[in-house]
């Protein structure tokens, strides 16, 4: 692809030689590792001192740099772009149209052409499947799973029973869709007594989810996951939740039963949500977060339990000095300056 075609697809403005504008790039790598014939990027200004050491074909940045001897494509949101231009360069695999001979495909399964299913594949009774989808070696898909247009199922999914995907979702190895919720009915001896999880899980368009993540299915109804939303590895979302569209749910966070996320939530890795809560549109849940509470639209939030992300960071300023303040206080104490012993509520939790 040449140089000012890259740049009318992200509608940047190319600057540089015009005898560079035909060049041919034929990749796109970082800064460290681009040759003459590749396209970079510089979408963080903390690696402007590597541009120095450039040897790239072109670089595509926000603001021109004066003297850069690469051809330059500025355009307003670098990282955006790059998405734009990797997806043209590395595409999703094509399906190869065609069944596996080792794969088991039901006989009443409608594969609607083009749809590969490789080595190892299981499709049980009643699915359907859109064209354009790829089912990895070793993928399992349960009876009547409904499954879009153009997907990608890496090896070793597992989809079970009546969950519907929709189109172009892409999902990573290993991740479960429709597994049991966590049910169970105690009786008076403490005996835990399994409540058959019997709902299914529905998946929206241009939804993709990690590898290794597990999404329950209901225990009657939907556990529902809005279209655009983004789904890191490790991630464990709970039986009948509902999460919103374009939201962003990063590595090892939990959503425990019944909680609602509106739409474009971030939870930050390792957070994690309590059961039959909501969390609001546009909201931000710092990492390692425990929300313990419904929180209103375009909250930020951090720490566990939850509180206003402000407020969590001025109380993450003194932790350090608290040492110093209890030993004033205790000296204080001793001087006769104040009373409420800061030693006794020490001996207290001692």
């Amino acid at each position: 692809m040449i140089l000012s075609e890259i740049a009318s697809l992200v509608g940047g403005n190319l600057t540089g030689p015009e005898s560079a504008f035909n060049k041919q790039i034929r990749a796109v790598r970082s800064m460290q590792e681009a040759g003459p014939q590749d396209l970079t990027f510089l979408a963080n200004p903390k690696y402007r001192g590597e541009l120095t050491k450039l040897q790239a074909g072109a670089i595509l940045l926000s603001d021109p740099v004066p003297g850069l001897p690469v051809p330059q494509i500025v355009v307003a949101d670098p990282y955006l772009a790059l998405a734009r231009i990797m997806q043209i360069f590395y595409p999703l695999p094509s399906p190869r149209d065609g069944v596996h001979p080792q794969a088991y495909v039901a006989s009443d399964v409608h594969l609607e052409p083009p749809v590969e299913v490789g080595a190892s594949a299981v499709i049980e009774e009643g699915c359907r499947i859109g064209a354009g989808t790829v089912i990895g070696p070793g993928v399992f898909i349960g009876r009547r799973v409904v499954i879009g247009t153009g997907c990608t199922l890496y090896p070793g999914v597992v989809i079970r029973e009546d969950c519907h995907i929709g189109n172009r979702v892409i999902i990573q190895p290993n991740a479960v869709i429709g597994s049991d919720g966590f049910g169970y009915a105690a009786d008076h001896q403490g005996h835990r007594h399994k409540i058959p999880q019997i709902g299914r899980v529905t998946i929206g368009d241009d939804v993709e989810i990690g590898a290794n993540t597990t999404i329950d299915r209901a225990t009657f109804g939907e556990t529902v996951i809005g279209t655009g939303t983004k789904i890191d590895n490790l991630v464990q979302i709970a039986h009948n939740v509902r999460i919103g569209e374009d939201c962003v749910i990063v590595a090892q966070a939990g959503i425990s039963g019944s909680s609602r996320l509106g739409h474009r939530v971030i939870l930050a890795g390792q957070s994690g949500v309590v059961g039959h809560i909501e969390i609001g549109n546009d909201s931000m849940v710092g990492a390692q977060s425990g929300v313990a509470r419904s929180i209103p639209e375009k909250s930020r939030v951090s720490g566990s339990p939850a509180i206003s992300h402000k407020l969590w960071l001025r109380i993450q300023t003194i932790l350090g000095d608290l040492p110093g303040i209890l030993g004033r206080l205790r000296t204080l104490e001793k001087k006769g300056g104040i009373s409420g012993g800061a030693s006794e509520r020490r001996d207290d939790h001692e």
